[in-house]
């Protein structure tokens, strides 16, 4: 109907209402010698010249004229239809065509007619009007063109393919029309066809920017990324500033792994197209993999400001603030997103990883069941709901989920080895090893498999196995960090450093050095002179290890050595197994000052003093596991006894119950562990979580209580009230994954027996 230059273009082959050309009168007035209708035929002409040279003004003007001479001239209505529609009076023009169309229903007056009903939205109507349009004239090209774009947006590709094969049967080497079949055949998925399609189109006219165009979408629909980026190329020689372009040039470069190129072209779209949504969202979605999460934020927010129910944009910022830890807030973008499009899969699957981050566990399987409902063979959703069922500790549960994972995809490794993980869970650790062979079958090189192959073996004392394995865990994301590169060699043994200097350095937690440190004293043994570099917070404490001969803390220059060797591989050094773990307790020793300072502070003692630790570190990966809420713990202690705390972190949500509680709060007046050791020399017994502070316990060699999880640290060994690393301790484990009611059962008998205890209470649960 309107060109897009906004020009009116008619239709030879359309019948416009033309007559044989007459005159008109000076001043619009008829001619009294004329008869009605030549009157009307030369204001018409006058009519169409305006229209014609853009007066729209006077040329509706006149059609007003003819109009008001004769109401029902059906060529006047189909002409002051067509200026409506050119200045947007979309409403106007459906009257006045409706009622030329009533007049006189030419194909062409029906075809623009349609074009109109498209604008307004009404496209089945359009559809009606084109195939009215097409039974007059079943060759008329405007209709027929119409009725392929307009197929195409009710979802109509095949029929859509129709009407352009019959257009190119009359203009079979027009480039668009080629063009816009090769779009239909993609649609239809018949990409090669479609490639086909754009290359007969450069055939005709090697210059076609929408040849080029179509050609490089049908190569990346055929994963040809390369060859389909060259044809974007050529396009933008065509074109250069094609935001279109460029935002398919910036998604290929994406799929070839080029991110910092494919958010320059995305970059350059949004430049020439400041409003492209298209362009920001996927910029959006790069950023966030390049992990620039607050430029990814922002631009997510760009996006929503132009379209607040951009369901995608929503989705998108929840995985942005998710990556930000603002776990409430990508909640509520998950939940706004899945207001519009309750159907995205995968925006339920991301929610249920916000919901796990959150411990909201029974919503976050509600999320997965959710996912599950809309397709059940989407194997993320079964992975992710075993997932909450391994952290609900309902591990068969579980593993039914793994083993649908499985039958969708049998070689899908992270549920072969969450499967694994599971049945660690269940004490099944042979079982558990034969899942983690399978992964390293499909991948030897699967850093966490082989770390927690390592856990595996530590735990049940193959000591033999599980420290060879266990250097695996530089590779692992979380340990790695940890990894030093120095210009000096690694020690592993092999070599002689008598007479060399040696940096031991701490890696991982607070623990693992003070339970590693006792290694000194054998590696001095080889005639070294020994550097420990360790956290600041143990520097004065480490000090006081037999043999060594200067204690660094981290990030503190260091002083020259010769080689190096991180704690943890000194077991490895060592060959350490269970009957030569080195157990001579104390191996840290405290300040007396120090413990006459706590003495003082802590006043007359007229009950058995017992310190308390009940949470680690909260980023530890295990810390849902290891560490009890404060609310459950406070629940249990009997007034027996006088608790007091040996934490010197208390958790934000922690602070109020701790003030409220009968537990004595000196973490204010700890500064470092030395101060913490001093003050476990004025208590009776420590009872603590698995954190840094049991292990501070047992290297001093102090009454150690452990409290563990079903599934413990390798450390800990399984099965056993005592442990080889540290000859004091004694451990009260869970009988059941996540119930901590049995371990306070066995904690309040061993209280009433204490040599200690003065007058035995019961602890209640």
């Amino acid at each position: 109907m309107v060109s897009e230059a906004g020009r009116t273009t008619l239709d030879a082959q359309g019948g416009a209402h033309t007559q044989p050309a007459a005159g008109v009168a000076g001043g619009g007035a008829a001619s009294a010698a004329r008869a009605p209708s030549t009157l009307a035929d030369d204001a018409m002409k006058r009519a169409r010249a305006f229209h014609e040279r853009g007066a729209l003004d006077d040329a509706e003007r006149v059609y007003g004229d003819v109009l008001q001479a004769e109401p029902e001239h059906a060529e006047a209505l189909h002409f002051l239809g067509v200026l409506h529609f050119q200045r947007g009076r979309m409403e106007d023009a459906d009257a006045v065509l409706s009622r030329s169309v009533e007049q006189s229903p030419s194909a062409l007056a029906l075809a623009n007619h349609a074009s109109v009903l498209t604008a307004l939205g009404r496209r089945e109507d359009a559809l009606a009007q084109l195939d009215a349009a097409l039974r007059i004239n079943p060759a008329h090209p405007r209709a027929l063109l119409l009725q392929a774009g307009l197929l195409m947006e009710l979802g109509r590709p095949e029929e859509a393919l129709d009407a352009y094969d019959r257009l190119l049967k009359l203009v079979p080497t027009t480039v668009d029309l080629i063009c816009g079949r090769a779009a239909v055949l993609r649609a239809l998925s018949r990409s090669q066809e479609a490639l086909d399609a754009s290359e007969r189109a450069l055939r005709i006219d090697p210059r076609s920017f929408n040849a080029h165009r179509q050609r490089g979408d049908a190569l990346r629909d055929l994963r040809r990324f390369v060859d389909a980026l060259d044809a974007y190329g050529r396009a933008l020689s065509v074109v250069p500033n094609s935001a279109e372009v460029l935002l398919m040039q910036g998604l290929t470069l994406a799929d070839l792994g080029r991110l910092d190129a494919a958010l320059s072209s995305l970059n350059e779209a949004i430049a020439g197209k400041p409003d492209y949504v298209d362009a920001i969202y996927n910029s959006a979605v790069l950023l966030e993999r390049l992990g620039r999460n607050d430029d990814a934020l922002s631009r997510c927010d760009r996006v929503l400001a132009l379209n607040a129910r951009h369901a995608a944009a929503l989705a998108n910022k929840g995985n942005v603030l998710h990556s930000l830890e603002r776990y409430e807030e990508s909640l509520a973008s998950y939940d706004a997103s899945l207001e519009i499009a309750p159907a995205s899969i995968e925006t339920w699957c991301n929610r249920t990883q916000t919901l796990v981050e959150l411990r909201k566990l029974p919503e976050a399987l509600e999320s997965c069941d959710r996912a599950i409902a809309l397709n059940d063979q989407y194997k993320l959703a079964w992975y992710y709901r075993g997932r909450v069922l391994q952290r609900l500790h309902r591990y068969e549960e579980a593993i039914v989920d793994h083993d649908r994972v499985l039958e969708i995809d049998p070689e899908h490794r992270p549920a072969l080895f969450q499967r694994g993980n599971a049945l660690r869970s269940l004490m099944r650790h042979d079982e558990a090893l034969v899942e983690y062979d399978h992964v390293l079958a499909l991948d030897p090189d699967d850093i966490a498999t082989h770390f927690s192959k390592a856990f595996v073996y530590l735990q049940l004392g193959d000591f033999d196995r599980g420290w060879p394995e266990y250097e695996w865990r530089w590779k692992e994301d979380q340990v790695g960090k940890y990894r030093k590169a120095f210009a000096q060699p690694l020690w592993l043994g092999e070599e002689s450093i008598e007479h060399k200097t040696i940096l031991l350095h701490a890696e991982q937690g607070l623990g693992d050095t003070l339970q590693f440190c006792r290694y000194v004293k054998f590696v001095k043994a080889r005639g070294a002179r020994v550097i420990i570099e360790v956290p600041r917070a143990l520097k004065s404490i480490v000090e006081t290890v037999e043999d060594v001969d200067q204690v660094v803390g981290q990030g503190d220059p260091l002083p020259p050595f010769d080689v190096h060797c991180p704690l943890l591989s000194l077991p490895l050094v060592f060959r350490t197994n269970l009957a030569s773990i080195p157990a001579d307790v104390p191996y840290l020793k405290v300040h007396e000052q120090r413990v006459a300072d706590w003495q003082a502070r802590l006043g007359p003692r007229t009950r058995p003093r017992v310190g308390v630790a009940w949470s680690g570190n909260p980023n530890h990966l295990d810390d849902h596991n290891r560490s009890i809420p404060l609310e459950e713990l406070l629940e249990t202690l009997p007034d027996s006894v006088e608790w007091i705390s040996v934490q010197k972190q208390i958790r934000a949500g922690e602070q109020r119950l701790l003030a409220a509680s009968s537990v004595r709060d000196v973490s204010d007046a700890i500064g470092d562990f030395s101060d913490t050791a001093a003050l476990m020399q004025c208590l009776d017994c420590v009872l603590s979580v698995d954190t840094s502070v049991a292990h501070l316990a047992g290297a001093l060699g102090r009454p150690l209580w452990v409290m563990l999880p079903y599934l413990p640290d390798w450390r800990w060994l399984l099965e056993r009230e005592d442990n080889p690393w540290y000859p004091g301790a004694r451990l009260f484990r869970q009988t059941q994954a996540g119930e901590w009611g049995d371990v306070f059962e066995r904690i309040n008998a061993a209280l009433q027996s204490a040599p200690w205890v003065a007058a035995p209470a019961a602890l209640s649960i």
